[in-house]
């Protein structure tokens, strides 16, 4: 599978909701450790960087090893959290205890790595939460760890794993070698319920990357809940300089208000580059979050794009709100075939909020879009 692919297919995201440690079956706090030990002994036989050499003697494919490798990691803090001996220190330091614990056992077993592809830890320290980000070789996971107020309705005080991302699965499906996460803290509503952000990078061996953003609320009352409160996704291509198509926004996260920017892959693309891009904006002020806009780097090719997106659906409804009339959409739901790339690109300033778009060899493809009060919209389309 191409990144092309990755982008526009492999990055939805999920989230996975754990059950009270109560509810699962019983486990030797002793057998844990262990079993990180082996792991790390049967993940260090892998080359550290899936996209370094040897590329024929190894297999970069290890997403299940090391998903298993991290998932102990996870049980081994929730053990540390809720060690007796260890409740007089704070949560984070627990944590931390357990996790410096097991960077030692990958400095051993991992020796002949380089240090930064060993097993690495980040706290995020949002009480009443703990989010921790766990990395080995070239893929990261995140873990939140929280106490519910009830157990099986009764008053809870021990510490839970509420929730992991499944983002490291998702790349593994898709052929994605490596993953790589940053956490930032948000701002909390009026319920004062801990916020934070993760933003993905999934990147192949070479070519685009992808991009993802999940924002997530913990709320501790009744059995808890881990609500997913923004999501978002796109792609970045090679870098930053595709004639035309300058970038837009930077990624804000402090504050009542957010920005959040990013690409995605469409028809009009003159190569493995991502050419339209876009900014998010949200309202964190409330306990709901509210979407406020989405600016655009180029406005004026949007409704081309999104109307080829939709006509390759056979989606009339769609396709008429980036028309200036029901025809013009009916000719794009008629003529526009599966598949289109633009190649080279051509925009022509008509007149006065007016354009001539036209790409495509064989059959060429040609637009004339207008801008209509604030929008853009396609006034005629012609095949040839």
């Amino acid at each position: 599978m191409t990144l092309r692919s990755i982008a526009t297919a492999a990055l939805a995201f999920a989230f996975l909701i754990f059950p009270n440690r109560s509810r699962c079956a019983p486990r030797r706090q002793s057998d844990t450790p262990e079993n990180f030990r082996k792991l790390s002994q049967e993940i260090a036989n892998l080359s550290p960087d899936p996209c370094g050499p040897p590329y024929a003697q190894v297999n970069w494919d290890s997403t299940n090893v090391e998903s298993q490798l991290l998932d102990r990691a996870a049980e081994i803090v929730t053990d540390g959290l809720n060690a007796t001996q260890s409740n007089s220190q704070p949560p984070r330091d627990r944590a931390a205890a357990a996790l410096r614990n097991l960077e030692e056992i990958s400095a051993e077993t991992d020796a002949a790595w380089p240090d930064e592809n060993r097993f690495h830890f980040q706290i995020l320290d949002l009480p009443p939460a703990l989010v921790v980000k766990m990395t080995i070789r070239m893929h990261d996971k995140f873990y939140v760890y929280g106490v519910p107020a009830e157990d099986s309705g009764k008053p809870n005080h021990s510490w839970n794993m509420v929730g992991s991302d499944d983002e490291t699965d998702e790349a593994g499906e898709h052929d994605v070698p490596a993953i790589h996460i940053d956490l930032y803290p948000l701002q909390r509503g009026p319920s004062a319920n801990a916020r934070f952000l993760a933003v993905f990078g999934l990147f192949g061996c070479a070519g685009s990357n992808g991009i993802a953003y999940d924002a997530r609320e913990w709320n501790p009352q009744g059995i808890g809940s881990l609500d997913q409160i923004i999501e978002q996704s796109g792609a970045f291509g090679l870098d930053d300089k595709v004639p035309s198509f300058q970038r837009i926004g930077k990624l804000q996260t402090e504050g009542s208000r957010i920005t959040l920017p990013y690409c995605w892959f469409s028809a009009i693309d003159t190569w493995d580059n991502p050419s339209l891009c876009a900014a998010d904006t949200y309202d964190l002020s409330g306990d709901s979050v509210k979407f406020i806009s989405r600016a655009y780097n180029r406005p004026d090719l949007v409704p081309v794009a999104k109307a080829i997106e939709y006509a390759q659906k056979r989606d009339h409804e769609a396709v008429e709100g980036y028309c200036a009339s029901s025809d013009v959409a009916g000719r794009l739901v008629r003529d526009t075939p599966p598949f289109i790339f633009a190649g080279e690109l051509h925009v022509t300033r008509t007149g006065i909020g007016k354009e001539h778009v036209e790409f495509g060899d064989g059959p060429a493809y040609h637009f004339d879009v207008e801008k209509r009060g604030a929008r853009w919209l396609i006034a005629s389309f012609t095949t040839e």
